[in-house]
């Protein structure tokens, strides 16, 4: 058994999904006010989103904050900074 087994087992429900925060806002694009923040994992790294959920226009992309808790996995030292000692 690999250690990646160990640390996160198989899910046991059926569908994954991310909880989608509804957000009072007006899309620019369609007028639409079904707004939700949520997490990506994107390629230049980790981020939240502020999509409209009728056309999924990008209102914003920011980098996540300490209490946003993503990516899950991120390591608690991300955010020091390096010593002397390297």
């Amino acid at each position: 058994m690999s250690v990646d087994r160990l640390l996160f087992p198989r899910p046991e429900a059926e569908r994954l999904y991310v909880e989608r925060t509804p957000v009072d806002a007006v899309c620019p694009a369609c007028g639409g006010t079904d707004v939700a923040r949520y997490p990506v994992a994107n390629y230049i790294g980790p981020r939240m989103v502020v999509k409209c959920q009728d056309c999924f226009h990008h209102l914003s992309i920011t980098v996540p904050l300490p209490e946003d808790n993503w990516p899950a996995w991120r390591s608690p030292t991300r955010d020091w900074l390096p010593s002397r000692a390297g």
